[in-house]
């Protein structure tokens, strides 16, 4: 299963917002209570187009990451992949593809949340 990525548009917006609400949600309610109309608006801040790509696999878009240089440090920002699309190798793939561009960092960075399933993923790529 070959994973392609390519710029995010605005037009992603909507997709990108459902992937996002979807897998915060549940997470964030254990810290917070969850307004559905704070958290677009939130988004809304945080939603990066040019520092965004994309996942796709088949032409379906499956996923979104969100990275950026700060310094001489790659921060990777958001990665989420459709439920359906989850185990199945895709987020190794992005994380391969991030070493490659962090070949020339110091570092590479990242925040999760400790009630995050995806902390053991990221804990057993190095992070």
């Amino acid at each position: 299963m070959t994973i392609t990525h390519r710029p995010a548009c605005s037009d992603d917006y909507a997709f990108a917002l459902k992937l996002y609400v979807e897998a915060i949600r549940p997470l964030a309610c254990a810290w917070i209570k969850w307004i559905d109309a704070d958290q677009t608006a939130e988004f809304v801040s945080l939603w990066r187009p040019n520092d965004t790509r994309i996942l796709t696999l088949n032409s379906q878009d499956i996923g979104w990451v969100e990275f950026r240089w700060i310094g001489d440090e790659l921060f990777l920002k958001q990665l989420y992949i459709t439920p359906k699309h989850q185990r199945q190798g895709i987020g190794s793939q992005v994380i391969r593809l991030l070493n490659e561009q962090a070949r020339t960092a110091k570092s590479m960075a990242l925040f999760v949340m400790k009630n995050n399933p995806a902390f053991q993923f990221y804990r057993r790529h190095g992070f």
